[in-house]
């Protein structure tokens, strides 16, 4: 029995440090035909447990603009895109960027979980690069991320939403939400579809009719 044990603890040993070397490997690093699309950052997601965030967003210059209430349809379609609960995404608030050509801000307000995994600095450089065309995105206001606020979403601008799904597809980029057509007072109609970076933050890509 104990032989039996100590080749299972092996074992165990043996997947972890080819887990772990799989990582290292950044499978970002070797995308053909790098960027699979060319996406700009358009909206940051943040959430909170409290809406003193939006306070902040303020300060800097964040004007809060004001949308009649979404179709319920498409607060129920947000919710499974940015991973949480619909009443969460019918309550969110938004901020026009002071700056043209930068991203707005989206705040949702909800209990926090616990923090996510932590990606590799290389890796996350290959991600957003090679696959949407772009640096890394950073948080938004001046200062460090307080740890009573995430960043949910990143939301990017893509030309064609379906060649983008056939592009993530064919390079082994999993879709976790497949491209459907929506109406929001923010974007008006649009299609949409999401992925995951590497430390798990959702990636929405839009294409919008007025493009």
């Amino acid at each position: 029995m104990q032989a039996r044990n100590f080749r299972l603890l092996v074992g165990v040993a043996m997947l972890a440090g080819a887990s772990a070397c799989s990582t290292s490997d950044n499978p970002y690093s070797k995308l053909k035909d790098a960027p699979l699309v060319k996406a700009q950052l358009i909206t940051v997601t943040l959430v909170s447990d409290t809406a003193q965030v939006e306070q902040a967003v303020e300060q800097v210059g964040f004007a809060r603009a004001a949308f009649q209430p979404n179709y319920q349809q498409a607060d129920a379609v947000q919710a499974s895109l940015w991973s949480v609960a619909e009443p969460v995404a019918a309550k969110a608030s938004y901020f026009k960027s002071p700056k043209p050509g930068t991203a707005d801000v989206r705040v949702l307000v909800m209990p926090l979980a616990a923090k996510g995994r932590e990606s590799e600095a290389d890796v996350d450089k290959a991600f957003f690069r090679n696959v949407l065309g772009s640096d890394v995105p950073v948080w938004p206001l001046p200062g460090k991320l307080p740890e009573n606020v995430r960043v949910q979403v990143w939301g990017y601008l893509v030309p064609n939403i379906l060649e983008a799904r056939n592009k993530l597809r064919d390079n082994g980029i999993p879709v976790i939400f497949d491209p459907v057509a929506i109406t929001t007072p923010y974007l008006g109609d649009h299609k949409t579809l999401a992925i995951r970076a590497p430390d798990g933050t959702v990636v929405q890509l839009v294409e919008t009719a007025a493009q």
